[in-house]
């Protein structure tokens, strides 16, 4: 579905960046859905259970709402699953940001590193880090890793104790499964 028709049936509800937030604005419907760039752990803790995603090449930007309608990018519908166990799952971590994966190296020792993934390296394994949902559709269990208040324009590349003190490793592993 694109963008246009998700906002054309539907009484947007938009989160995460301000860009992707103002499409709210922009819906006509009456059935609310959300539309969010955040972390599924995020919305789970928010009660979302089912959510839409845009779906943006790597690197894409769009710094206002108008210039993500204008592309009108493709739209994907998930829904957020709990994950009982991950105990045995191989663990992989997925960040291309050094100061993060030495953290999570920490946490998870002997953990294989990944700073580019195709959906089959992380094929039923418990994936650390962050990714977007079409990629998260493929692991076993994933665990989102973000940055508290994070605004690239101020923060830039954070290191060290700055880092440390705002990294956010969810509490739970979840599943996101695509709904078709």
């Amino acid at each position: 579905m694109k963008l246009s028709q998700l906002l054309a049936t539907k009484k947007v509800v938009a989160s995460g960046f301000a860009a992707i937030a103002g499409l709210s604005a922009y819906s006509r419907g009456t059935e609310e859905v959300v539309l969010s760039s955040l972390a599924p752990s995020i919305l789970a803790e928010q009660g979302v259970t089912e959510y839409y995603a845009l779906e943006l090449p790597r690197g894409t930007v769009y710094n206002t709402s108008e210039e993500i309608i204008a592309a009108d990018p493709d739209v994907r519908r998930y829904t957020i699953q709990p994950v009982a166990n991950v105990s045995d799952l191989d663990v992989v971590i997925v960040s291309r940001h050094a100061g993060t994966v030495a953290l999570l190296q920490d946490r998870y020792p002997g953990a294989q590193v990944l700073d580019s993934v195709t959906p089959n390296q992380i094929a039923g394994k418990h994936v650390v880090g962050t990714l977007p949902p079409h990629l998260i559709t493929a692991a076993g269990a994933y665990t989102a890793v973000t940055i508290r208040g994070f605004d690239y324009a101020k923060d830039g590349d954070l290191a060290g104790q700055e880092l440390a003190a705002r990294i956010v490793i969810a509490d739970k592993p979840l599943r996101v499964v695509e709904i078709n």
